[in-house]
Parts: structure tokens; sequence; C-alpha cells
């Protein structure tokens, strides 16, 4: 009597495109979360770390339990109780990092309540609500899981570790419907910043520029439409959620901790899945790609690009990363370029100062100060500059030089002058038309520019 044939399970596709597509998803990732990172939104750099940590777990789990041989698993002992936690904290934690995008959008947006420097009371609870929903709440799910779990953890094969949950009305409490409430708060704040938007569309420009914040247009916009996609998908498959787990799970019986926590609370169930795949694991692997097509491709991330492969050496083989690494200072930012315009076209100066036969003699000022503010100067629109061949024909019909007028021989200075003040904790609506200069006191700093424009006058 031969022996019989021990019986052969196959490595589904899934089992391979899954890790595969979680990795790229993690590299494409990684630039998005730099830049976010650099410029200080939290919100932003937390979604992105979340899914990561959530690409982790589907490379992880697609290794460890790739086809359907149950006899040959792992059970999975503290991998799954910690994938679990950190599951049921992303539940909430990804929508929560949309409220707080969207929050920030919408108080860029706010005319009314912005301000020049934001009081100690608005700094801290801008901090509070980020690390509400992005911290605090998430860690409050995972504590309270104990409480509906009814059992330790499922191992299912390719998906990997997946959470139990007890059938009563607790669960649908604590559980099931904390993610669609947070994610129609997001929605509620997306509307507002769709009205701001609709409102000042003629202004959007100017307030982006004038708010107290990192934001330009370009940053605005791409960082509004990746949190509008990410809710318009969350939306539906949370909603999804929520009927499909109360049609399966009713009728609820009463709940009771002996009877969510029976002695076989420890026993770990292994299914097999034909090489299905649960779909809340694509929606992470998906993620990366829309953090590379809205943060990954601009200007600060090819600069970062090339800084990288220039760091590994790639710049002895490419003739081009090595003629533009040292440009890359020059264009940084676009105050920096506005600010080599005006210093290039104008002569400006810090203070008063006169200009006799091309000679300039400084006055002494009171203040030396940089301009703490923006940065950019308003400017008005400058002529070209005149070709050479053009000025030898213009300085034949040009006054004598010795009729030239010095400035300081004027009655009255022709000059234009530009003066701009901070306060340091005052607090100042940016439409405010009050321009009086507030009583100064021990705790405030005073910082002022004077920028005068110099003009010739000829008699």
């Amino acid at each position: 009597m031969s022996a019989q044939a021990a019986p052969v399970y196959p490595l589904y596709m899934q089992a391979v495109l899954l890790p595969v597509i979680s990795f790229v998803s993690i590299l494409l990732s990684v630039v998005p979360l730099v830049l976010h990172w650099n410029n200080r939104n939290v919100a932003a750099s937390s979604l992105i770390c979340w899914y990561m940590i959530l690409n982790v777990f589907n490379i992880i789990n697609a290794i460890l339990w790739p086809t359907d041989d149950v006899s040959s698993w792992w059970d999975g002992k503290g991998l799954c109780d910690f994938e679990g936690k950190i599951m049921i904290a992303s539940y909430i934690a990804v929508p929560g990092t949309l409220v707080c995008i969207f929050r920030g959008l919408a108080c860029v947006l706010d005319t009314r309540r912005a301000a020049l420097v934001p009081t100690k009371s608005q700094r801290w609870w801008n901090r509070g609500m980020t690390l509400l929903f992005c911290f605090m709440a998430p860690a409050v799910a995972t504590i309270t899981q104990i409480i509906y779990q009814g059992g330790r953890y499922f191992v299912f094969a390719i998906s990997g570790c997946v959470n139990s949950y007890d059938e009563t009305w607790v669960t649908l409490v604590l559980a099931y419907i904390w993610p669609l409430i947070i994610c129609l708060i997001a929605g509620y704040y997306c509307v507002i910043v769709l009205h701001r938007l609709s409102k000042y569309r003629s202004q959007f420009g100017d307030i982006i520029q004038s708010s107290n914040s990192n934001m330009n247009k370009s940053r605005f916009v791409r960082l509004f439409l990746l949190a509008f996609l990410m809710l318009l998908a969350i939306i539906p498959v949370q909603t999804f959620v929520v009927c499909t787990n109360i049609l399966r799970t009713l009728p609820w019986h009463a709940y009771s901790w002996d009877r969510a926590h029976p002695p076989t609370w420890n026993v770990i169930i292994k299914v097999p899945t034909m090489g299905e795949v649960y779909f809340d694991r694509w929606i992470p692997a998906a993620s990366g790609f829309m953090f590379f097509i809205f943060f990954g491709s601009g200007r600060d991330a090819t600069k970062m690009y090339r800084a990288i492969l220039v760091f590994l050496g790639m710049h002895h083989c490419f003739t081009c990363l090595r003629t533009s690494s040292g440009t890359t200072s020059a264009d940084s930012t676009g105050s920096t370029s506005s600010r080599a315009k005006l210093l290039f076209n104008w002569k400006w100066t810090s203070g008063t100062r006169t200009n006799v036969n091309n000679t300039m003699h400084p006055q002494p000022i009171g203040h030396d100060s940089q301009d703490v503010e923006k940065g950019v100067t308003p400017q008005s629109k400058q002529p070209a500059r005149t070709p050479w061949y053009k000025r030898v024909w213009r300085l034949k019909g040009s006054p004598n030089r010795d009729r030239m007028l010095p400035l300081h021989h004027l009655a009255e200075t022709t000059a234009n002058t530009v003066s701009t003040n901070a306060w340091a904790g005052v607090s100042r609506s940016r439409n405010s038309s009050d321009l009086g200069n507030p009583p100064l006191k021990d705790d405030h700093i005073r910082v002022k520019q004077v920028i005068t424009q110099q003009s010739e006058m000829y008699a």
C-alpha cells in the first residue's frame, strides 16, 4: 500500500504582489515624509507614517503566511498581538490625521481670526487638536479594545493577523462607529475649506502669502487634493464596513465580560483563504503612490533625489548631476529670488542714504534689523533692462551730467520708503486697518525695517 502523497499548496499571485507593491509604496513615501516633516506638518507626516507601518505589516504577513498550508503555519504569538493593537489605532488615526489636515487648511483661509503672530493659547490649542486626533484617540482605542475583543486574534493566509470582535452593541459603540464619525468630522472641515476657497478665490494667493504658515499656493492645493481624494475613498469604505459588520453580527447578545472572554479566548484560529486578500490591505499599498504623485515630483523632491544620487557617487557617472548641484542653492525659495531681483534692479538701502556722483554716504540709523515677516518686499512692475546699443543713442539726448541734482539738494525728499513692523506677542488680524503702534512693554520685542528706494532727478 503506497503512502498518500502530501498535498501541494501553490503560491498565489497576490502573495507576491502585495509585499512587492507595499515595499515600493514605502520607498515612494520616504521623500514626501521628509518634506512634510521639514515643513513641520505633523498631521501629514503622521498620515504617511501610519500607512508606512501598515505596509510593513503587509510585507511581514505575506512572507510568514504565503500559502494555505495551515499545518506549517506559525501561530504568530507576540507579533499578532502587537499588530492587532496598531491596526486598531490606525483605524482612528488615519481619519484623525485628515481632520487635522483639513482643519489646518481651513485656519489658513480664516481671515477673521488670522493673526500676525498667534497667541500662546492659539498655539497650544492647535497642538492639542493634533495630539488628540493623531495620537491620543488612537491610544484610547487601543486600550479599550480588550473590552470587546472576542478572541485573541485570527491568522489568515497572506493577510496575516486579523482582530476578533465580540458580537454585541458594545463593539459598535467602541469600535465600528468611531472611524466613520471622525471621517464625517473631516468632511465638515473639508466643506469649510471648499466654501472659503470659493469665497476668497480672487484673494487666494494674498491670503496664503500673508498667513502665518509654511504654505504656498502649490503646497496648499496639493495637500488639499491629496486629503480630499483620500476622504472620498475612506468614507464609502467605512460606511460599508459599519453596515456589513452590523448585518453579520445581528442578532446581538447581551454584553458580558465572562462571555466575551471565555476559557477558549487564547485559542488562535487559522484560516486558509484560497489566495484572497482582505481589501483593506491594498489601501496602504496604494497610499504611497498617491503621496508620490502629489509630493514626490516637485522641485523640493527633485533636489532631494539629486542630493541622494550625489551622495551615492552617481555624479561621477552623470554629468548633469554635477552641473546641477552647484545651482541648487540659487533658487531655493521664491523670496530669495525676489530679493535678488530687487538687489540688481534697484538701489536699496537700510535707513536713509544719499547719492552724489555715484558715491554712497550712509547715515547712522537706530536699527539694522532684518525683516522677520514673510521676507517678500512689495515691488512694482519694473521696466525691462535697456540693451547696450539703445543706451548709446539715449545718452545723446540725455541732459548733461553736471545738471543732475543730488537728492539731498531738494527741499523735499522724493525717496519712496517702506516700513515694516513685527510685534512678538501681539495678535493682529490680517485685514485690520489699525496701523498705530501698540504701547511697548517689557515682554515685547519690536522689529522695524525701513527700506528706501533711491531715485535721481534732473534739473
